[in-house]
C-alpha cells in the first residue's frame, strides 16, 4: 500500500473516531442539555365557567436540539382530549414556546403560542360560544 493512501485512511479513521465521538456524546448532551416541563391545561366554557369535555388539543413546537448537534430542530405535535373535568397533563414538553390549539364543538376555536418557563405550568384555556350568523 502507498504511503498517500495508508496516510489517508489513518486521516479517516481518526475523523472517523472524532465523529463518533461527538455523535456519541450528542445524545447525552442532548438528553441533559433541555430542560424539560409538565403542562397542565384546563379548558372552561367563558360563559358557564363549567369544564369542557373532549376538548381536543394540539401542542405544537420546535424539538430542541443540543448546541453540539449537528440536526436541526424539527416540528412535533401532541394531540389530546381533555376529560370530564376539563383537565389533561402533556409531560415532557421543552421549555420555550409553544403553540396551543383548543378546538370543541359549539364553541369558538382558541390558539395562541405560550411561553413555558417552568416545571408544572397551568394552562387556563376559556372557549367562548360562536357569534350567531346574519
Amino acid at each position: 500500500m502507498s504511503q498517500a493512501r495508508l496516510k489517508f485512511l489513518r486521516r479517516m479513521a481518526w475523523l472517523g473516531i472524532t465523529c463518533g465521538l461527538i455523535a456519541g456524546g450528542q445524545a447525552l448532551l442532548k438528553a441533559a442539555d433541555i430542560p424539560r416541563a409538565t403542562i397542565h391545561i384546563l379548558v372552561t366554557d367563558a360563559e358557564t365557567g363549567k369544564p369542557i369535555n373532549q376538548a381536543r388539543l394540539t401542542l405544537q413546537f420546535q424539538e430542541p436540539v443540543s448546541k453540539y448537534s449537528f440536526k436541526r430542530s424539527r416540528p412535533v405535535s401532541y394531540s389530546a382530549k381533555t376529560n370530564p373535568e376539563g383537565h389533561y397533563k402533556f409531560t415532557g414538553i421543552p421549555l420555550g414556546t409553544v403553540r396551543l390549539l383548543v378546538t370543541s364543538e359549539l364553541h369558538e376555536s382558541y390558539g395562541k403560542d405560550i411561553e413555558i418557563n417552568k416545571d408544572d405550568q397551568e394552562i387556563d384555556v376559556k372557549l367562548k360560544k360562536p357569534q350567531p350568523l346574519l
